[in-house]
């Protein structure tokens, strides 16, 4: 298996979203896939199954619907994400 390991540093999260999306609606079965090591700027993600009322004080952070299972998560900086 052949893959690609990329170190993104900080990251908006939405515009991460977005970037994995056409990355995923350009592959082609001899893309090599790839593994994106990053950190985001302090963001909550509501997944399908999240509420509003979830999100108890959010102050100035921003709540960002996604089209992923689950309910509420808190992704910001020190906590290491990887997409696949």
């Amino acid at each position: 298996m052949k893959a690609t390991i990329r170190w993104l540093g900080r990251q908006n999260y939405l515009r991460c979203w977005q970037a994995m999306q056409q990355f995923t609606d350009a592959r082609h079965e001899d893309t090599v896939d790839e593994f994106w090591l990053l950190e985001h700027d302090p963001v909550f993600t509501q997944g399908q199954n999240g509420k509003a009322e979830h999100v108890l004080a959010a102050g100035p952070i921003p709540v960002i619907q996604t089209d992923r299972g689950g309910q509420v998560t808190y992704h910001g900086p020190g906590q290491l994400m990887i997409y696949t």
